[in-house]
């Protein structure tokens, strides 16, 4: 058997326990935007994973519940890069580190912490200066017409924007769904808007905007639109699948 030991992320050999967690480069920068810095310095001077887990157990309760959020974000993330999938973002990193952070956080008793792992996701509130665009559709195929709608909110959870419309030819639901999501895009960028997330819950959307695999699919002149205001309007543009339930 041949082992790769090289980090899926950054690529450095002989990638270990300290190089994935605490200094590998992407991951830095994620320890950095948490203002978790000084932290990282002090663990990547511990000798062992014991010590490292004992100075994490230490710190002041909302601080180890970042760091535990950290940890979790980055392994999830490492492994869907060796994987195959794109490398996460370092917003998108410490996005998921936060969510996890104040699901922790709420959770005070055992059965908090199984209704923490056994809950549906909800929606939760982006970072600062970052603003969230949540996006749905619906299909009828008998009609063959359809509906989209949107909504963005801050990371107060004040829903600033939003808008909805009917669609009088539509030939399916994904399609729909492009018609959504281009509408909130363009939406946002009209008010000047340059870091934005955008959710749905159409894993095939995601996809299609994430690559060109499905440039030529039915609704590839849809995908392509939607990419190119993201590519032309915004500085920065995650998208997201979540469960249906995120849009409650």
């Amino acid at each position: 058997m041949d082992i790769d030991t090289r980090c899926p992320v950054c690529w450095r050999l002989d990638e270990d326990g300290g190089h994935c967690f605490l200094k590998c480069k992407y991951v830095k920068e994620c320890w950095w935007a948490l203002n978790l810095e000084e932290e990282r310095i002090m663990l990547t001077g511990l000798s062992s994973a014991t010590q490292v887990s004992a100075h994490v157990l230490s710190l002041s309760e909302e601080k180890k519940l970042l760091v535990v959020g950290l940890l979790w974000s980055w392994w999830d993330a490492r492994n869907k890069a060796n994987a195959g999938e794109p490398r996460r973002t370092t917003e998108e990193v410490i996005y998921r580190a936060r969510v996890v952070t104040q699901q922790l956080s709420n959770a005070t008793t055992a059965e908090d912490m199984q209704m923490v792992r056994t809950c549906a996701p909800r929606w939760t509130p982006p970072p600062p200066d970052i603003w969230k665009i949540n996006v749905d559709a619906a299909c009828w195929a008998k009609e063959m017409d359809g509906a989209w709608g949107f909504v963005i909110r801050d990371h107060h959870v004040s829903a600033v924007l939003a808008g909805a419309g009917r669609l009088e030819v539509v030939c399916d639901a994904l399609c729909a769904e492009s018609h959504a999501c281009i509408e909130a895009l363009q939406v946002a960028a009209d008010h000047g808007m340059q870091r934005v997330i955008v959710e749905t819950d159409s894993q095939t959307l995601v996809k299609a905007l994430q690559s060109d695999v499905m440039d030529r699919a039915p609704s590839g002149v849809l995908f392509r639109e939607a990419k190119f205001i993201m590519a032309t309007s915004f500085t920065s543009v995650e998208i997201l699948y979540v469960l249906r339930s995120c849009n409650l």
